[in-house]
């Protein structure tokens, strides 16, 4: 009981966080407002894109960039298209938001898709200062930004069930939240998310799709995994909570103030800079209020110090703190066995 409680309130989290789950419906592009402002079918005209705002039932979204001054949108079928079912555009300027490109799956009033899977690519001229925002709602839906290598203002993105690969160069904010289950392919359960510079807020959530991030830099973070791993890469992280249910977490961290992390029935693996200086607590409660015991703690640092349920390494600068019911490891960056 207490097993399955505790999956339940992680997975109660992840839909709420977001505020997605519960709304979702009522934001799927088959019902929009202003229908008779949008054009049907592919194109492509000259201009910029300070927003881009895609709806999408079933196949694959990838945004991508280009050297061309223009914006392009094509879509693939499975099947033939009259207009009623071809994608549905709007294009203008929506003063404090800038330039906005609105992608709709299909002309406004649709419910019945059948087989129908349409993959949709959408290209933006690339540019050097270019900062944009981009919102993501999808049903069964792969989404492809991994050939967008710039900065974003904002990256939002919810999915039903489907992947989700994004490269970027940095961004102000990304929201990144999908739910699967255990019947879809496990190759189609992930959540990459890559970035080479710095995410002043990251946020991930996901049931049933693996979590495998990197950014060089992050100032504030939450990962939440159920069903899954949650793998972690950051060169530097100010504040940053890692919570899982069912799943590993393993994440590397060179640089940080304070990781605030819950396993639960998988290890929780951390990799550290070999001159780290932390205070590890092991907190008894987790959110839940429910009571919390590793089964082993390990802290391979050599100038390590323990006090009850606290273990200090160098002068204990920075904060750990960690409620679990599995392992507990942290090693330092040299003696990890990939490295």
């Amino acid at each position: 009981m207490k097993k399955l409680i505790s999956v339940l309130l992680i997975s109660l989290i992840i839909c709420s966080t977001f505020l997605f789950s519960s709304c979702f419906f009522d934001e799927v592009p088959t019902v929009y407002s202003d229908p008779e402002k949008y054009t049907a079918g592919n194109t492509e005209f000259e201009g910029k894109v300070d927003n881009l705002s895609i709806w999408w039932q079933y196949g694959t979204v990838t945004v991508k960039t280009h050297k061309e001054n223009t914006v392009k949108i094509t879509e693939t079928a499975n099947r033939e298209l009259d207009e009623k079912f071809t994608l549905h555009w709007r294009y203008f300027n929506a003063s404090d938001y800038g330039m906005v490109l609105y992608v709709q799956f299909s002309a406004s009033g649709n419910f019945d898709f059948g087989d129908l899977k349409k993959d949709l690519v959408v290209y933006l001229p690339e540019n050097e200062d270019m900062d944009i925002a981009i919102n993501s709602n999808a049903a069964s839906v792969d989404l492809d930004v991994s050939e967008f290598e710039n900065n974003l203002e904002e990256l939002h993105v919810f999915t039903i069930s489907g992947k989700v690969s994004v490269k970027i160069d940095s961004a102000d904010e990304v929201w990144i939240s999908g739910q699967n289950d255990e019947g879809v392919p496990e190759e189609n359960r992930e959540f990459c998310f890559r970035a080479n510079g710095t995410v002043s807020t990251l946020g991930i959530s996901a049931s049933y799709a693996k979590v495998d991030a990197y950014a060089k830099k992050i100032y504030n973070g939450e990962i939440m995994t159920v069903y899954a791993d949650l793998l972690l890469e950051a060169d530097e992280a100010r504040d940053l909570k890692l919570y899982n249910s069912e799943g590993r977490i393993c994440a590397t961290v060179l640089k940080f103030r304070s990781l605030d992390i819950e396993a639960n029935y998988q290890p929780c693996e951390l990799t550290l800079s070999p001159d780290a200086s932390f205070v590890l607590s092991i907190k008894e409660k987790n959110r839940f209020n429910q009571t919390m015991t590793p089964k082993n703690v390990t802290v391979e640092f050599e100038n390590m110090t323990q006090s009850g349920s606290q273990y200090t390494v160098g002068a204990g600068e920075n904060k750990i703190s960690i409620a679990t019911d599995s392992d507990i490891v942290i090693i330092p960056l040299a003696d990890h066995p990939d490295m």
